[in-house]
């Protein structure tokens, strides 16, 4: 049986996961990029376990068929979705901001 307990995980450990990328995203913009490399591997491990909720709830499906699901889940789900983009782009625009931290102390060594 899935329970509304089950659901609330992928949201909590999801949402968590969104919030960590996006305090990562900051960190890289303010030029603390070691930091927002840590903070971004806690917002992986975050979003692992939100995965991992939502595999054990899809095997649970995949066993009874019959069961449809809910909103609820639905929800979940958008918000799993949600941190994956967010984690994905929060690691472009950290190797974005670390190029460009790089690109400007060039600039300063050669001015």
């Amino acid at each position: 049986m899935i329970s509304e307990t089950d659901i609330m995980q992928i949201i909590v450990y999801a949402g968590n996961a969104k919030s960590l990328a996006m305090n990562a995203i900051k960190e890289a913009k303010d030029g603390k990029i070691a930091s927002a490399k840590k903070t971004l591997e806690e917002s992986k491990k975050n979003l692992k376990v939100a995965h991992q909720h939502h595999t054990d709830i899809l095997q649970k499906f995949a066993s009874n068929p019959d069961k449809s699901a809910n909103m609820f889940l639905t929800h979940a789900q958008d918000h799993m979705m949600a941190a994956i983009t967010a984690t994905d782009f929060a690691k472009e625009l950290i190797d974005l901001h670390e190029e460009l931290q790089q690109l400007r102390s060039l600039i300063t060594e050669n001015a």
